[in-house]
């Protein structure tokens, strides 16, 4: 199966933030499907760039009040990852973990999400919202 990725973020945050938790959610993806990455390429004089990602990663936005259902949607997806209010409150790692412990999921307030799958699953949770400008 070939996934199709796909970032969604809040229409309300900042741009800086929105640009933070994009490139949060990438690393989380490169991170459980090394495969996405290419391999390294060099140029003209020898000199090596790292790969960068082999597919498409489209940044949609969403109302922040839909997050929460459209990460509920995405539960049966091979990848379904938030960024969570409590990450973004944290101090460090170790009160990020502490603060998901402490509440069921669905007490958490995602304000971003990536959900990768295949393309018709992905194109039903989310083909109608809006690439983020």
């Amino acid at each position: 199966m070939t996934l199709k990725p796909v970032i969604i973020l809040s229409t309300s945050l900042p741009r800086g933030l929105q640009a933070n938790f994009a490139a949060i959610l990438g690393m989380s993806l490169g991170r459980l499907h090394p495969e996405l990455i290419g391999p390294a390429t060099p140029d003209r004089d020898g000199m090596l760039l790292d790969g960068i990602t082999q597919v498409a990663v489209p940044v949609l936005g969403a109302a922040s009040e839909d997050l929460a259902s459209l990460f509920a949607a995405a539960e049966n997806l091979p990848v379904r990852l938030a960024y969570m209010r409590a990450a973004f409150e944290a101090r460090n790692y170790a009160d990020y973990t502490a603060r998901i412990a402490a509440s069921p999921l669905k007490d958490h307030e995602p304000q971003a999400i990536l959900a990768a799958g295949p393309r018709k699953a992905i194109d039903r949770l989310c083909g109608s919202l809006p690439l983020l400008k």
